[in-house]
């Protein structure tokens, strides 16, 4: 549950732990920054946790504030290039677990997924993807088929990109809200990564789910978004060879009843997650200021950056102007 990587820039450093029957706490320091931590078990908000002096997340509460998602931003969490994290878990998987290594008197208040009651993230929105292909219809072998392509392609990152420029809906008609693309990917590896996508107005209501991949800053290139892949696509990625007749039905059955049960859970993560940060960074400018730390060869040259970014390597040579 916590042995993800940890992708800030800066490593926590405990300062200090004290575990007393009553009053648990921890301090850290992650760069410039002060992480602390009371856990009081005998009240309804034993746990707290500070950053910088200022509270950031209390018992009860779906997510940490915005302070904290800041914080993740500033020293280079993508969720475009970190799969299984967000900052709800790189709070709560590994930064509280490591100030709290010493504790033996009180464990941390958390549930089955390792979270405190209440938080809804990435963890929650997988557990939900898991327990409704779990659900999908198996009555006839193309059933099946699609049942297997979406069971063997994990929920592995959610990515919430905010579009600022004037469109107009799904039906044509012009908007004043800002849509926003949410995008959940899926598979065993960046490689086979496939992408389910939406858009919507304030994360609520617009288009279904398709098999669309998230491009780079739509706006200034204005491009729409289009159906980038398709049920053979999923197939291929799960490791199931090449799709039979009659399997793009089976498999857009099996989306449409897992859209009608995510739908609920992702609109909720999007509400979780605090506004003003503004996570998608378009193509021109994502990468700059960035070290390139590995070159992976293979079927396509990779460049990995500092902040665990891959680029692939494209000779100039063979572009279209």
């Amino acid at each position: 549950m916590h042995e993800k990587p940890w992708v800030l820039h800066e490593p926590l450093q405990v300062l200090e732990s004290a575990d007393e029957p009553y009053l648990q706490s921890a301090r850290g320091r992650i760069g410039a920054h002060e992480l602390a931590l009371h856990h009081a078990p005998e009240t309804p908000d034993g746990l707290r946790v500070f950053l910088d002096g200022e509270l950031v997340f209390e018992q009860g509460q779906a997510t940490p504030g915005v302070a904290w998602y800041q914080l993740c931003r500033d020293l280079g969490y993508q969720p475009e290039d970190h799969w299984d994290l967000d900052p709800a878990l790189i709070l709560f998987h590994q930064a509280l677990p490591a100030l709290v290594r010493d504790w033996r008197e009180h464990a941390l208040p958390y549930d089955d997924l390792g979270l405190p009651e209440g938080v809804v993230c990435l963890a929650t929105v997988a557990a939900a993807w898991e327990g409704a292909v779990g659900g999908l219809d198996r009555s006839d072998p193309g059933a099946q088929l699609a049942a297997a392509c979406f069971q063997a392609l994990p929920l592995r990152a959610v990515v919430f990109h905010d579009d600022p420029a004037p469109r107009e809906d799904y039906v044509g008609t012009g908007v004043d809200e800002p849509l926003v693309g949410i995008f959940m990917q899926f598979g065993g590896s960046r490689e086979s990564c496939v992408t389910l996508a939406k858009a919507t107005v304030n994360g609520t209501g617009g288009l279904r789910w398709s098999p669309w991949e998230p491009g780079g800053d739509w706006a200034a290139e204005g491009r729409e978004w289009a159906a980038t892949q398709g049920p053979a696509d999923f197939l291929a990625a799960a490791g199931l060879g090449e799709a039979p007749a009659g399997f793009a039905e089976a498999f857009q059955a099996a989306l449409s009843a897992l859209a009608g049960q995510m739908d609920p859970v992702v609109d909720g993560y999007r509400r979780a997650y605090p506004a003003r940060i503004p996570w998608h960074r378009d193509t021109r400018t994502r990468f700059l200021n960035r070290m390139i730390v590995e070159v992976r060869s293979g079927a396509r040259l990779m460049l990995v950056l500092d902040d665990g970014s891959e680029v692939e390597v494209v000779d100039a040579r063979l572009r279209r102007d």
